[in-house]
């Protein structure tokens, strides 16, 4: 219905909001199905017959059972012709932070633990690992080797040329890192009294002689050559997806590598020229990446700035309610000839709640089709019996109850088919309500939907902004989402994004929280506002109780329904002359006074009601919810691979 309009603009807005908010809170990269693979180190070392010792760490979290883990790395030959070769393939594992080794067998089955199997093919070697694996546990491994063939030896330069992660994975590779070093001459320094020491290269020191190093793959990823003391080169890599690899490759002195044979062919100024066209591709690209990272920030800042200013314009021009003709301070009539219930949803914005509730009984009690009873009845307890003060609503006359809203009130608190005389505890209701969801549920849906259509056929409530209001929602939810894919895919700013979605996420409130209501009802809601004034300043005012008292008891009971104070209710009975409104053994000559004042030990019955309300609303909804930064870095290049090794790996 229209009257719920605006309630479902705030809720979608709500939930954009919070959409939002589960995005930011959301991890930049998902788990990948079965493992991930969060931690790799690497660390090799160039030995002096060319030959490569290679020792491989992973760290692998487990979204699935799993048997072990497995590598797959190729067979071929080098850029000189010559084969590549694996041997001496060792494998350890980290268990109770302790490093185990595991025992190379010629074959195991699926269960088996602590052994590992080689299998050469020709083409590839597959290193198996056996350890099985529950879901959500993790597992770190080392596999160590030897590999022939990454590094040659030509007559102007040595080269090593080696994919050390390949495109075989079937999940990315998260923190790469690299870590290369060299043994004998690159490694040691010989002093007369025959001691050796570790020689710590600088980068000026290597680059003298003619080191250079490259690194091919991901252009986020980075190559830092010397000042790391022992190791030579460092390869940084944040992330390889599945399908991409990581390259390395550099160039040294032959004299590194003496005991490798040497070709006569000359290869530097290849490399080099390799190098540079690849350098000024990635460099291209990445100027490329800048430019894509910059146009998407200005669009999805400028997209929600623009959002932003366009729904606050117009918020306060078009989609904004006529001034009231109505400007007096105060209001002293009932604003119009709706029902209680209607001018409280009203005042609501639609949201039938229990103030509508209360001031419908308290006009049914005024029109003696009920009343209130104030019980006083004895509780056995553990020391004896005590007084126990209550309030109950007694059914006096049924058939005064005409309309719709009443017969559905009475229907609410006594149950259908109730007959005169029945008489019903508040915490009665609050009792049956929690044993009785369901029926009271739907009892209170029936209530709440006769206030709706009564406010639906008196034209109320028609709100023609909300067509304005879901579209900038559904604007906003498109931008935040698509700055958010932006900060993922091309790695923009995550200020740029968090200021974005701030202003995606208000331009959404101003839309949704927009009104634009027709003239009849901005002057009744003006007329109830001044009424409500009225009321709360009458004792201030000093004003007298008009003289038609039957009007006053309408205006109690308008009272509940605008929501004051159960101060302020008390003040206007208290208004009226004590001899005018009770007769001689304190009753009152009107009903719809026992509703102002508390009783017994009992407080406002005003209140005690509106609890039991909540109380159904609770039941009711119980019963509802069972039924149903960034950047690119340098470095790297997109070219090459024209290393050895690569391959891959993955679970089994």
């Amino acid at each position: 219905m229209r009257i719920r309009i605006s309630n479902a603009l705030a809720v979608v807005a709500a939930t954009a909001a919070l959409a939002l908010s589960c995005l930011f809170s959301a991890p930049v990269v998902a788990r990948a199905d079965g493992f991930d693979m969060h931690s790799v180190n690497i660390f090799a070392t160039v030995l002096e017959d060319g030959r490569m010792l290679v020792s491989e760490s992973r760290t692998f979290d487990f979204d699935d059972d799993v048997n072990g883990v497995f590598w797959t790395i190729p067979l071929g030959e080098n850029q000189q012709g010559h084969p590549t070769s694996l041997e001496q393939v060792s494998v350890r594992a980290t268990e109770n932070d302790q490093q185990v080794n595991y025992q190379l067998v010629d074959s195991a089955n699926n269960g088996d633990t602590g052994v590992y199997t080689v299998e050469n093919d020709g083409d590839r070697v597959t290193i198996k690992v056996f350890s099985p694996h529950e879901s959500g546990e993790q597992g770190s491994f080392m596999v160590s080797y030897i590999i022939n063939g990454a590094v040659m030896a030509w007559s102007d330069t040595a080269e090593l040329y080696w994919k050390f992660v390949g495109d075989g994975w079937t999940e990315p590779s998260h923190d790469v890192t690299l870590t290369l070093g060299f043994s004998g001459e690159a490694h040691d320094i010989y002093g007369s009294d025959g001691s050796v020491e570790s020689k710590d290269w600088s980068s000026d020191e290597l680059s003298d002689l003619g080191v250079r190093a490259w690194g091919h793959g991901p252009l986020d990823a980075t190559v830092q050559v010397g000042d790391m003391g022992d190791p030579v080169a460092r390869f940084t890599v944040p992330r390889v997806d599945s399908g991409e690899y990581a390259e390395a490759r550099l160039v040294f002195p032959v004299s590194w590598v003496p005991d490798l044979q040497v070709s006569s062919s000359a290869r530097l100024e290849t490399i080099l020229d390799e190098e540079a066209a690849w350098a000024e591709e990635a460099n291209a690209r990445r100027e490329e990446a800048r430019r894509m990272v910059a146009a998407a920030t200005v669009l999805s800042v400028g997209s929600a700035a623009v959002l932003l200013v366009a729904a606050v314009g117009l918020r306060l021009t078009v989609f904004k309610s006529p001034k009231p003709m109505f400007q007096d301070t105060y209001y002293r009539d009932v604003p119009s000839d709706d029902h209680p219930a209607v001018i409280s949803a009203f005042m609501c914005d639609g949201d039938v709640g229990d103030a509508a509730f209360v001031a419908t009984l308290m006009k049914l009690t005024d029109e003696r089709v009920i009343e209130l009873v104030c019980q006083t009845r004895q509780k056995r307890g553990l020391f004896g019996s005590k007084d126990e003060d209550s309030y109950s609503i007694r059914l006096v006359d049924r058939a005064r109850a005409t309309g719709p809203i009443d017969i559905d009130a009475l229907d609410l608190y006594f149950g259908p088919g109730a007959q005169n005389g029945e008489e019903v505890r508040f915490d009665g209701v609050r009792a049956n309500a929690d044993e009785d969801s369901d029926a009271y549920g739907e009892r209170l849906d029936g209530f709440k939907a006769s206030v709706g259509a009564a406010i639906e056929m008196r034209g109320l409530l028609r709100d023609s902004s909300h067509a304005f209001g879901l579209t900038v929602v559904v604007l906003a939810v498109v931008i935040g989402v698509a700055s958010l894919f932006a900060t993922i895919e091309l790695e923009t700013s995550v200020l740029a994004l968090l200021a974005a979605c701030a202003m995606a996420i208000a331009a959404a409130a101003v839309a949704a929280t927009a009104r634009r209501y027709t003239r009849e009802d901005v002057e009744l809601r003006a007329r109830c506002l001044a009424l409500k004034r009225w009321l709360e300043d009458f004792t201030r005012l000093g004003e007298a109780v008009p003289q038609d008292l039957i009007l006053w008891n309408k205006l109690l009971v308008m009272a509940v329904a605008l929501g004051v104070s159960d101060k302020v209710l008390r003040d206007l009975a208290d208004a009226v002359p004590r001899d005018m409104r009770q007769d001689e053994l304190g009753g009152f000559y009107y009903p719809v006074y026992w509703w102002c004042y508390p009783h017994g030990s009992l407080g406002s019955p005003t209140r005690d009601l509106s609890s039991t309300y909540g109380a159904i609303s609770a039941a009711a909804l119980t019963a509802s919810a069972n039924s149903s930064s960034g950047g690119f870095g340098g470095g790297f290049s997109g070219g090459g691979g024209g290393g050895v090794g690569g391959g891959g790996g993955g679970t089994f």
